[in-house]
C-alpha cells in the first residue's frame, strides 16, 4: 500500500472508530471528524524543548521511531458552548475530558493494528495516564507534538487551539514508517524564533480581567498562571490527570 493510500485507509478507519464509539450504549458525549497528522520525529524543535526540560524526546521513547502519527479529535460544538456558559466546569465537560481519553486509546490501538497489518514496526508514545506532580505537566505532550506539527497553536492557558476551536482530545503514536515529509531543520536566532512563536502565549499570558476572573480554582491573576494552583484545583475534577482540560474555563480567551 502506498503512504497516500495507507493515510487515506487511516483516515477511514479513524472516522469510523470515532462513529462506533460514540455510539456505544455507555458514552454520552458526541465528537466531531478526527483529524490526523503525520510529524517527523526528527524535527530539531523535538531536540530544543527536550534541552530545555518541557516534553520528551520521540527517539528516547522509540529510537527506530521516524513518523509520530498524531490524532485530535474535538468536542462536538454544543458541549464546549455548554461548558462556557457555566462558571464550573460542567459534568458533560468533565465526562467528555474521559470519554475522550478512551476514545484515544482506542484510536491508538486502531492505528497500530493497520500499521503492524503493512509490517510497520511502531510504540506507543506515553501511557495517557502519567503525570508529573512536581513538574504540573506531563512528560510527553501531544499538544506540544500538534503544534510542531502545525495541527493547531498552544493558546495562552496552554489549551490546543486547533481550526479556531478549542476543545478535543490529542493523541498519537510512533512508527518506523517514513510518512511524514522531512522538517526544515533552522538553527541558532532562527529557531529560537519559531520556539518563541510556538510557546510564548503559553509561557507569557496575558491575562484579562474576565479570563482572571473566570478561573473557579483561583489561579489566574494579571500577572499570570499559577500551574500548581491550577493542578490543585483540576485535581478535584480529575485526582489522576489533572490537565487544564479538565476544567477548561479560561480556554475560550486569546484565541
Amino acid at each position: 500500500m502506498t503512504p497516500e493510500l495507507l493515510k487515506k485507509h487511516l483516515q477511514e478507519r479513524a472516522e469510523q472508530k470515532v462513529a462506533e464509539f460514540q455510539n456505544r450504549e455507555d458514552i454520552v458525549c458526541k465528537f466531531d471528524k478526527p483529524i490526523l497528522a503525520y510529524i517527523d520525529a526528527e524535527n530539531v524543535l523535538f531536540d530544543a524543548l527536550f534541552a530545555r526540560g518541557l516534553n520528551d524526546h520521540p527517539k528516547k521513547i522509540y529510537r527506530p521511531g521516524k513518523c509520530i502519527v498524531l490524532h485530535y479529535t474535538p468536542y462536538a460544538e454544543e458541549i464546549v458552548r455548554r461548558n462556557e456558559d457555566s462558571f464550573l466546569p460542567t459534568e458533560e465537560w468533565i465526562r467528555a475530558y474521559m470519554e475522550s481519553l478512551w476514545l484515544a486509546m482506542e484510536l491508538n490501538r486502531t492505528i497500530v493494528e493497520t500499521l503492524s497489518g503493512q509490517g510497520r514496526l511502531t510504540s506507543y508514545l506515553n501511557s495517557m495516564m502519567e503525570w508529573d506532580p512536581s513538574k504540573g505537566r506531563e512528560g510527553w505532550s501531544h499538544k506540544l507534538t500538534a503544534a510542531i506539527g502545525g495541527v493547531g497553536k498552544i493558546g495562552p492557558a496552554g489549551s490546543l487551539i486547533v481550526n479556531g476551536r478549542y476543545g478535543g482530545r490529542a493523541g498519537g503514536i510512533i512508527t518506523d514508517g517514513l510518512y511524514a515529509e522531512r522538517a526544515p531543520r533552522p538553527e541558532g536566532k532562527e529557531l529560537e524564533a519559531k520556539l518563541k512563536e510556538m510557546l510564548f502565549e503559553a509561557e507569557h499570558p496575558v491575562c484579562s480581567t474576565e479570563m482572571v476572573e473566570c478561573c473557579p480554582g483561583g489561579a489566574i491573576s494579571e500577572e499570570g498562571i499559577d500551574r500548581f494552583k491550577c493542578q490543585k484545583y483540576c485535581l478535584t475534577l480529575n485526582k489522576n490527570i489533572p490537565l487544564p482540560e479538565v476544567c477548561g474555563k479560561c480556554f475560550r480567551f486569546g484565541i
